[in-house]
């Protein structure tokens, strides 16, 4: 997560100054303060990461959404490939450079 956290946050920013706020999804308070600390050392300018529950906040209900779309297409789901090919046409979403087969 790690790893994913701050290629996202520093894609995004792409030498633009910025402070993130970063919410997870059932993370504790020790395992919060760990994942700021950790991105911190790796240079992304960040305000917190919190935890929330993805019943109380629409972003993280979304981004369950597209994960699982993701990975169902991953699995060979003919819906979900049409969903995430025509997502990836408008430009909704992008590839990363990892491959989906």
């Amino acid at each position: 997560m790690l790893d994913v956290l701050e290629k996202a946050l520093k894609t995004k920013a792409a030498d633009q100054p910025y402070v993130a706020r970063v919410f997870v999804d059932g993370i504790d308070r020790k395992k919060a303060a760990e994942l700021t600390n950790a991105l911190r050392l790796r240079g992304a300018s960040l305000k917190l990461v919190r935890s929330r529950r993805d019943e109380s906040e629409p972003l993280i209900r979304l981004a369950d959404m597209w994960a699982g779309c993701v990975r169902a297409a991953i699995e060979g789901s003919p819906d979900e490939r049409a969903i995430l090919d025509r997502a990836m046409k408008i430009g909704a979403v992008r590839r990363t450079k990892e491959k989906i087969p």
